[in-house]
């Protein structure tokens, strides 16, 4: 993604579960010409010298890694097990190919149950001529050294099991992503203190029973306190101008293909 000495993110999505526009909508952000209201289903991208991690693979990965041009993935982060952030996951197979390796797929003990219900197809033998994704599912429940990332899961509150957000550590920079969540609990907030960059769900201005709305995803982030943040995870009920203009100063609303050194 980039020969920077410092740590990149990249969005490949930035918004929830139905994507935007939606389907069936003529609402004014679904027929909008501004492109950052045009939003994938939520991913991110990190890289540091040449070494890749993508967190969730969504049903649109496949374009996502088109559109950004993405070569290599060393390491896949799975923050929970709903459709919109693993359903891409086949996808993973172009890249064995073109690097020659297994990958490796980081998940919480809870979500392993899932994947390996839903992709027990990867784990079974392959017949002859079938190109099946090369992966190995890793359950981890606290910090790990991946490259030159370490990574430290934290469980945030989001409808029914256990959904996690990540922080990372890399060349002295920090950097939290928390995109599914209704509440983020004392203990994340621990997790979280002090990174340089928060990422954070904000579905929508009305209230969601496994989302926060905009207005508590404001309050979290004052109180986690990053000099920079910005919100994900966004429904059609946010357009992208609109929004940005209400947010106070160092809180963004991320868009897709959004890249920055944090």
């Amino acid at each position: 993604m980039s020969d920077s000495s410092e740590p990149q993110v990249l969005f490949l999505g930035s918004g929830t579960s139905t994507g935007v526009p939606v389907i069936g909508c003529d609402c004014p952000v679904c027929r909008s010409d501004e492109p950052r209201n045009r939003r994938l289903r939520s991913s991110i991208y990190l890289e540091y010298k040449g070494f890749g991690i993508v967190v969730d693979t969504t049903p649109d990965f496949r374009q996502q890694v088109l559109r950004s041009g993405i070569r290599r993935i060393d390491a896949v982060l799975i923050t929970h097990g709903h459709a919109d952030h693993i359903f891409g996951m086949d996808d993973l197979r172009q890249f064995n190919t073109i690097q020659q390796t297994r990958i490796p797929v980081y998940v919480s003990s809870a979500t392993l149950e899932t994947l390996t219900r839903i992709f027990q197809y990867f784990l079974k033998p392959a017949m002859p001529g079938l190109y099946l994704p090369q992966v190995d599912f890793v359950p981890f429940e606290g910090p790990i050294e991946l490259g030159p990332f370490r990574v430290t899961p934290f469980e945030v509150e989001h409808g029914v099991g256990c959904t996690w957000g990540y922080r990372f550590d890399c060349a002295g920079r920090s950097l939290a992503y928390a995109p599914d969540c209704a509440n983020f609990p004392a203990l994340a907030h621990e997790v979280v203190r002090g990174v340089d960059v928060m990422i954070l769900d904000a579905l929508r201005h009305r209230p969601h029973v496994s989302h926060m709305t905009a207005a508590e995803s404001l309050a979290t982030l004052h109180k986690i306190g990053a000099p920079r943040s910005f919100t994900t995870h966004m429904a059609h009920d946010l357009d992208y101008e609109t929004f940005a203009r209400s947010l106070p100063e160092g809180i963004f609303p991320a868009y897709d293909g959004l890249k920055f050194a944090w």
